[in-house]
């Protein structure tokens, strides 16, 4: 007979568990904590962008402002051709492709193929700490109105929060639109300290049971 697999049992009985018992909750196995807390430790190790998958073609969608790719010049609209000589197009690329070649240690390089507007250009990134903000624009929507959209509560937000509050009360902010549209969650005392922000003393935000 052949030994069970006990991860694999352990996984399924727990997810059973959480099924049973309410539906937000769910079990993250452990080789993929990782790359989950990712998005919320404020930054991660790799080249810097962020990208789509359209067509088989692996698309830049955006350049982290200070981050590796934008300082060799990789541009919004760049296709993935190739990575170390690899190619990068076609029906086997999926997200985990691109994540596993253009991710590593810092100091460590990735060469990039890319078209752009019909002309090849090649690039040697040397992978960095790259910064992942969680406020992503912030602005005077009025002559006293201040906006703030923040998109995780991740470890930074907080310090992030109270960075732009500062710079838009000096451009005169009496009152704020804080946009929490499309926000993706994350850690449950920065979203207390963030509520913290607007709340008098002594009142209740949040209780948790068990």
């Amino acid at each position: 007979t052949e030994a069970p697999d006990m991860d694999k049992m352990s996984t399924e009985a727990i997810n059973a568990m959480l099924r049973a018992l309410e539906p937000h909750s769910v079990y993250i196995a452990v080789k993929d904590v990782q790359r989950a807390n990712e998005g919320l430790q404020g930054n991660f190790e790799g080249v810097g962008i962020s990208f789509q998958i359209i067509s088989d073609t692996i698309v830049v969608q955006s350049v982290i402002d200070g981050g590796p790719s934008e300082k060799v010049g990789i541009e919004i609209g760049d296709k993935l051709l190739r990575i170390d000589g690899e190619a990068a197009t076609g029906d086997s690329i999926n997200n985990n492709f691109v994540f596993k070649r253009l991710r590593g240690k810092k100091g460590t390089t990735v060469v990039l193929d890319v078209l752009r507007q019909g002309s090849v250009y090649t690039f040697h990134i040397v992978r960095d700490k790259v910064p992942i903000y969680s406020i992503d624009t912030y602005f005077m929507a009025n002559d006293s109105v201040g906006y703030i959209r923040l998109i995780r509560f991740a470890r930074t937000s907080a310090d992030e929060f109270r960075k732009a509050v500062k710079s838009l009360k000096k451009q005169g902010m009496r009152s704020m639109i804080l946009d929490l549209r499309g926000n993706t969650g994350g850690y449950l005392d920065i979203a207390c300290q963030l509520a913290n922000e607007f709340l008098e003393r002594g009142q209740l935000i949040v209780y948790q049971e068990g």
